[in-house]
């Protein structure tokens, strides 16, 4: 009897072992489906507040000012002149090209959402102030201003010269069905 205990013991301390690993790999399993999940929730969030942006009246404005400036615009006190009145708006929308170039470096945006939303706005929004903001730079001494805008719109262009094929959505999804 004894020793029959002492497999029935060895027995349940096998099936114990393999409970435990079934227990711990459907956790692992577990836990990849709520980390993807948690992944895709939040790229649609981020989405979903990116695209407010345009949904402000003076963000809206500023950018469609920005659309509108001369080429040839050297300084500042030049870009501030041509927008008069709605020259804050304007600086607000190269400083919310900045602030979201950042949190995407940072890893907080997806490339992609950020890219069909604005790409053609910052990389107009950088040809447009490029004079500007380099001659800031050099009266400054610093490659410090607006160098994150520079840096997305640098992504954006690069993304468009690395595509050998690049489709706007009405023709590439003319065919889509919900």
């Amino acid at each position: 009897p004894f020793q029959r205990t002492c497999m029935d013991l060895a027995i349940a301390s096998q099936w114990a072992e393999v409970l435990g690993l079934v227990t711990i790999f459907g956790a692992a399993i577990y836990s990849w489906l709520t980390i993807n999940e948690i992944k895709k929730d939040r790229k649609a969030s981020s989405s979903l507040k990116l695209s407010e942006l345009w949904q402000n009246k003076d963000f809206s404005h500023g950018s469609i000012s920005i659309w509108m400036q001369p080429d040839d615009l050297k300084t500042f006190a030049e870009l501030e002149e041509f927008h008069g009145e709605d020259y804050p708006k304007v600086f607000t929308v190269l400083l919310t090209w900045e602030s979201i170039a950042i949190t995407l470096h940072d890893g907080h945006f997806d490339f992609d959402v950020v890219r069909k939303q604005f790409s053609l706005s910052m990389i107009t929004a950088w040809k447009k102030n490029r004079q500007i903001i380099e001659n800031f730079r050099e009266e400054q001494g610093s490659d410090q201003a607006f160098e994150w805008l520079q840096w997305i719109a640098e992504r954006m262009m690069e993304y468009y010269e690395r595509q050998e094929d690049v489709i706007p959505a009405q023709i590439a999804f003319k065919d889509w069905q919900p």
